[in-house]
Parts: structure tokens; sequence; C-alpha cells
């Protein structure tokens, strides 16, 4: 008998392993150990707020439980990162496989999430990644609301009735009134993936991707008017509750201009000015008896005096004696008998 550890979320989808157990592994096959973790509450919490939240995690998997009757099931709860979680309670229970979706997020279907990756790669186990498609064919299941206000009612994730529903999407920007009354949803506002063929992609900055809405409280929510490949941006309302409905009232309405911040738009630098796309004048012609006028002098006028030169004392005195060696040649030249003169100089 094989012992499969089960991490539970509080989404749909992430009850998709639990189908998959059912469907591949029956009572006699396998022991269960379901796992639901809150990711909310640090591990330094204190121990008052970490008891309150494994006692609500607790009853959650108690109403899980009721759907596996005639399997051994052991139901574990704590807080901290889920991956780290996920993989010390695998080695603990000694579990055989680990079953578990993509990834923690609705909106993040084409990806393996940061959890998923993590217990991968560190499971002391194998690890089976379960679908996170609600159906192959995208064919939404969940209720489907065409009008601009109306009142909900959603059933919780275990009954077999609709526990998510889609409200309308319009081609305006606008402001989504949601009132919950009873229990507790979760808001998502998804766009279209031509890729994956599907509603994974995350909605134009500046808007909501999830919100969570309780029972007293009410939410407006600016949706600014976009689509992808021709289909509109998706806005979907959950059930977060296991068991009991959730009722909510919504009405839409158009958002005023002075709620809609547009971004500014980014230069686009791929484009480049060409000569031809700049404006040009025309250079006029030089007649050919056209004389320049002079050159105005003022920088000449105005630029300091060069300070003469000055020569140093060695220097005059050299040029002093080259100056006297000079004359004395010229007056030997004049002398009758040269040749006295140089004799003479010779003696001496």
């Amino acid at each position: 008998m094989k012992k499969i550890l089960l991490p539970i979320e509080e989404t749909q989808r992430s009850l998709k392993a639990l189908h998959y157990v059912k469907t591949h592994y029956g009572p006699e096959d396998a022991e269960l150990v379901l796992l639901m973790i809150d990711e909310k509450l640090g591990y330094s919490v204190r121990s008052e707020a970490e008891a309150a939240a494994v006692k609500e995690l607790d009853e959650k998997l108690a109403l899980i439980a009721t759907s596996l009757e005639g399997y051994k099931v052991t139901l574990l709860s704590a807080v901290g990162k889920a991956g780290i979680r996920i993989t010390r309670a695998a080695r603990e229970t000694g579990a055989d496989l680990i079953i578990m979706t993509k990834s923690s997020k609705e909106d993040m279907l084409s990806s393996i999430g940061a959890t998923a990756e993590y217990v991968i790669n560190n499971a002391p186990c194998d690890v089976v990644i379960v679908s996170e498609q609600i159906n192959r064919r995208n064919e939404y299941r969940g209720l489907v609301y065409r009008t601009a206000k109306g009142t909900v009612t959603l059933r919780g994730q275990l009954g077999d009735k609709q526990s998510e529903c889609l409200l309308p999407s319009v081609n305006q920007d606008c402001i989504y009134h949601i009132n919950v009354i009873v229990g507790k949803v979760r808001f998502f506002h998804t766009a279209y993936n031509p890729e994956t063929r599907n509603w994974d992609q995350p909605p134009l900055p500046g808007q909501e991707v999830t919100l969570d809405i309780a029972a007293g409280e009410s939410r407006n929510i600016l949706v600014k008017a976009d689509s992808n490949d021709g289909k509109a941006d998706r806005i979907r309302i959950v059930n977060r509750d296991m068991k009991r409905e959730a009722v909510f009232d919504f009405r839409i309405t158009a958002a005023p201009k002075e709620a809609v911040q547009e971004p500014a738009p980014e230069p686009d630098y791929s484009v480049k000015p060409s000569f031809e796309n700049r404006a040009t004048q025309e250079v006029p012609k030089i007649p050919v008896d056209f004389e320049a006028p002079e050159v105005p002098t003022f920088l000449a006028e105005h630029a300091p005096a060069e300070k003469p030169f000055e020569p140093s004392e060695d220097v005059k005195e050299a040029i002093s004696e080259f100056e006297a060696l000079e004359k004395a040649v010229a007056e030997a030249e004049k002398a009758d008998d040269k040749g006295s003169f140089f004799s003479a100089d010779i003696n001496e």
C-alpha cells in the first residue's frame, strides 16, 4: 500500500489532485495524508495565532476527508512556506508519492509555480503534477451572468453545484461593485493568452488581479476594458469555502474619467526619423559679383599684447662678444696687410 501526500489549498482546482487519487488509487491501494498550509503566518508567529490558524485548517481538512470514505486518512496542518512544509511532511510521514497541482495561484494555468518547483527539486520521493485546467476544451462550467447587476449564490467547493461564476465583461472602463452578504469570495481578473488559449495572463497594469472579500464587506474595483485576440478580459468570482455557500450582490457602472489613469506611453525607439521626413529650407544662391565683407578685427584689436623677449644675462654676454668679434673681422678686412694680421694672430 502506497502512502500518498496530498497538499490541499482553498481552490477548486487544488481538489483536482484529490480527484486524481480517487480515480487512480482505491482505498485498498493507498493511504492518504492530507496537508493544508497557511502561508500568511511566518515561522516567528505567536503560538496563539498559530494555534488558531491550525484549528481553522483542521476544520477544513475534516470537511475534505468526508469525501474520502473508505480511505485511511491522516490530517496535517502547518504554517510557513508551503514548499518547505510539504517536503518536510513527506520525510516525516515516509510518503512514497506526492500528488499536487502546478501552482497556488488561480491566474497561473500555463506555468509551474515556485512551490511546485521547490517540491520537485527537494522532495524525498516521486512527485506527480496534476493538470490544473478546469476542463480540456476550455469550456467554462460555472455560472455565467449577462446582466449589469444581480445577486449570486455560490455553493461550497465540495458540493455538486457551481462554486464560482463569471460576471459580464464590458467594452469600456467600468467599476465592479461587489457586496458580500454571506461567506467569503475571491475576485479574479485575468486576460486571454493566445498561446495557451486560456485566461491565464494578468490584466493591464494598475488593476486588481485577485481580491478577497468577506461577509459585510463591499469593494469598488476598477476594470479597464481590454481584449486580446478578440477575447475580452474575464471577471471571475469564486467561493473560498469548502462546504458553506457564499452570497453576494454585484453592480457594474461606467468608470468616471478621473478614476482612470492612463500610463505614459513608452517612446518608440524602433522608428528613427529620416531626412525625407524632416522639414527642409531652400539654400539661397550666391550671386557671381558677391563680395565678402571684411572679417571683423575686434578679437585681434582686443587681444593682449605679447610680452617682448628678454634674453638672460649669459645670452647678453655671448651676443656682446660675438658683436665685438664681427667688428674686429670687419676692421681686418679693411687693412692692407691681411696676412700680417693673421700671422700675428697665429704667433700669439
